[in-house]
């Protein structure tokens, strides 16, 4: 059912990969490499197309969090922003994404 976006969730994964590689090989002036943001753009292209497809089984709402975790990705590998939420909400959304996402971690 998902074939289409489980398919763009292999390009997505891919281009996020590229982004957290430069990340890692630019250096302190990450703001201004263009390596970085040449693979942020490809992440928001996916991302954009991603977000328009409604998912109809796990594996495409496991699509949907790799566009989650890309924009709450933390400073810790394989960790996702909001954990320490003061909100309960929050704090279990995070938990749930970071469920789906756990095959993801950097």
């Amino acid at each position: 059912m998902d074939a289409d976006l489980i398919a763009l969730g292999v390009k997505f994964r891919a281009a996020w990969a590229t982004e957290r590689a430069a990340f890692v090989a630019s250096g302190e002036d990450f703001d201004k490499d263009p390596a970085i943001q040449a693979a942020h753009d490809a992440c928001k292209e996916q991302a954009e197309i991603i977000g328009q497809i409604v998912p109809a089984t796990l594996e495409g709402v496991k699509v949907h969090a790799m566009v989650w975790g890309w924009m709450y990705l933390s400073l810790k590998p394989g960790g996702y922003e909001g954990a320490d939420s003061d909100y309960p909400g929050e704090r279990a959304a995070h938990t749930v994404m970071s469920f789906l996402l756990k095959d993801c971690a950097a």
